[in-house]
């Protein structure tokens, strides 16, 4: 009989533990993939750009700032099947503006990388319009010690060959490198 007893108030212990484990897990399915393999894309200005997102669950399309959906040339289609959900989004008559990370992700899930969502970096290549504007605007540029500065110049072309020119004492800054960088995704990049 008492080996009955303790038994009880083990197994009773078990089961709280197991229901405890229970309510601190979450299910959060494989992330969302793309049609398209690496992590940039690269298309010529005028080009249509097509990209498709699938996953477990319903999904959403975070894009760079334009003006594209204004103009119509965006639209975002149901792709769903096999069991699959699927969004595709297309861009007709891709410009220079569209440059930019293009992220999907779960709707509802919070946003992160490689669990809830997967992005690719799209260059739309035009030589005559090489940079964009960055999806925020700037007037001034704060420089703040122990930060590093970047001063917003985002190229639609990757790997362009940039200066920069100060205004006072005037002079020319070409990336070495070292104490000026220059980032196609970021712009110019001073380190503290």
């Amino acid at each position: 009989m008492t080996k009955t007893l303790t038994a009880i108030p083990l197994v009773a212990l078990l089961v709280g533990l197991n229901n405890v484990a229970a309510i601190e897990l979450k299910f959060i399915p494989d992330p969302p993939w793309l049609n398209v393999q690496d992590r940039i894309h690269r298309i010529n200005v005028t080009e249509t750009l097509e990209l498709r997102c699938s996953g477990r669950q319903q999904l959403e399309w975070a894009t760079p700032f334009n003006r594209s959906l204004a103009e119509g040339r965006v639209s975002l289609s149901d792709c769903s099947g096999a069991g699959l959900f699927c969004s595709a989004l297309l861009i007709a008559r891709a410009t220079a503006n569209e440059t930019g990370e293009y992220r999907c992700s779960y709707r509802l899930l919070p946003v992160e990388d490689g669990k809830t969502s997967v992005y690719v970096y799209v260059y739309v290549q035009d030589y005559r319009v090489p940079f964009v504007r960055s999806s925020q605007s700037y007037d001034v540029v704060f420089i703040r010690e122990g930060q590093q500065v970047v001063i917003p110049c985002l190229g639609s072309v990757e790997d362009l060959n940039v200066r920069s020119f100060q205004k006072y004492p005037k002079k020319e800054l070409f990336p070495d490198g070292q104490d000026l960088l220059w980032d196609s995704r970021r712009g110019f990049i001073l380190p503290s």
